[in-house]
């Protein structure tokens, strides 16, 4: 029987191509869809997170609290990296934080007097190494702080917005009330999403080298809830925190990404390409039911000889269908092939700094597809096939 389908698919090399065509155009939208709803979602997702955090991300206020004492700020930190990986902690100054680029730190002290005129209008961030993990930061170039606690440096890394200002590999900053210099290594540009000037500068660092910078009035803990801790356990744990360390009030601002605003949005995204999706199937089917319909009157005769020398109803129905699995079959292995290179090749041009991550190649949506590829090649050929399996041998005679 495997020969006669062979044979028969080479009786009509065009009706064939067609038929294939019109099954590699279902797979493949079906695919990209799926692939197109996905792409969507991560992205509104990734650029949401760049601005608000990962969703859930819960924020906390502390105030009152002794953040001049060294050894109690030490403890603060200790337990703040040991509570979770997805903690971090950014402080709000007292005074103004000035910074200003610098060729290099040796030629600091001859230009010591023109700095002051260099200084840049920016936001300044202090927060611990941990933030790039509670908020979507990929780096343009170099890396984010050093979370170790030891041989601690004092690096800044700046946004995409700022680069521009710093195009050296060093900076200096100052307070309002000290005309004291403190050297700065920019290790790296971030893309935080966000077209203000802004530099990072590593909280903990600071506390430890530069007291005269580090003049704390308030600080916020944004707390990414990844192993769904509840917004009351975290209040809890760093309340726990604060009496053990610096002490002071905690008060829960809630939920700071706006991950419920954009569901719903999500939902009907999905749920529109989903629809998309079903009907380029049901085109696919129609038309495979008229290329097999309209291929079955050609064939009419032939079939109807077929059944004269003894071939059975259930020769003609199995010989309709095999075709149409066999071509099935084939596109589906193609249409794959050619979906994952195109995914894979996509990944190629996202930006080093892009928001969304190198895309994966959605498997159960190509499983899905197969699936769908092998219903709709039994729904295309199962009319025909049913139509060919009625012929009574008696009508070849005419």
């Amino acid at each position: 029987m495997l020969n006669m389908i062979l044979k028969d698919l080479r009786i009509s090399p065009l009706r064939n191509i067609l038929t294939g065509i019109s099954m590699f155009v279902g797979i493949i939208a079906m695919i990209s869809s799926v692939l197109v709803g996905t792409l969507g979602k991560e992205y509104l997702i990734s650029v949401n997170a760049q601005m608000y955090g990962w969703s859930p991300t819960y924020s906390f206020s502390i105030t009152g609290s002794d953040f001049q004492d060294t050894i109690k700020m030490e403890n603060f930190f200790r337990e703040i990296y040991n509570t979770d990986h997805f903690v971090a902690v950014t402080f709000s100054m007292l005074e103004e934080i000035t910074v200003a680029p610098v060729a290099s730190v040796s030629s600091l002290q001859d230009i010591s007097d023109t700095v002051y005129k260099k200084t840049v209008p920016v936001d300044v961030v202090f927060t611990t190494s941990t933030y790039n993990k509670i908020y979507n930061l990929p780096m343009s170039s170099g890396d984010w702080f050093d979370s170790s606690e030891i041989n601690k440096t004092l690096c800044m890394v700046v946004n995409k917005a700022a680069q521009n200002y710093f195009d050296t590999s060093y900076a200096v900053g100052n307070v309002e009330s000290s005309l004291s210099l403190t050297p700065f290594n920019v290790v790296g540009t971030v893309n935080d999403g966000t077209d203000i000037p802004t530099v990072y500068l590593d909280a903990h660092s600071i506390e430890l080298l530069v007291p005269n910078m580090w003049k704390v009035k308030n600080a916020t803990v944004h707390w990414h809830s990844e192993a769904g801790i509840t917004m009351r356990q975290m209040y809890s744990s760093l309340h726990d925190i604060l009496e053990d360390t610096i002490g002071g009030n905690l008060d829960i601002i809630g939920k700071s990404d706006i991950g419920d605003t954009y569901n719903s949005v999500l939902s009907v995204l999905q749920l529109g390409l989903l629809v998309t999706s079903f009907l380029l199937l049901f085109v696919s089917v129609l038309g495979q039911i008229n290329i097999g319909l309209s291929s079955l009157e050609q064939r009419t005769h032939e079939l109807l000889i077929r059944r004269a020398i003894g071939a059975s109803r259930a020769n003609i129905v199995t010989l309709v269908l095999g075709a149409q699995l066999t071509i099935s079959v084939f596109v589906c292995i193609v249409s794959i092939l050619i979906s994952f290179f195109l995914v894979q090749g996509m990944g190629l041009f996202l930006p080093v700094d892009s928001p969304v991550a190198a895309l994966e190649y959605p498997i159960l949506s190509a499983v899905v597809a197969v699936i769908t590829s092998v219903v709709v090649a039994l729904l295309g050929g199962l009319l025909p096939a049913l139509k060919a399996a009625k012929l009574e041998p008696a009508l070849a005679l005419r």
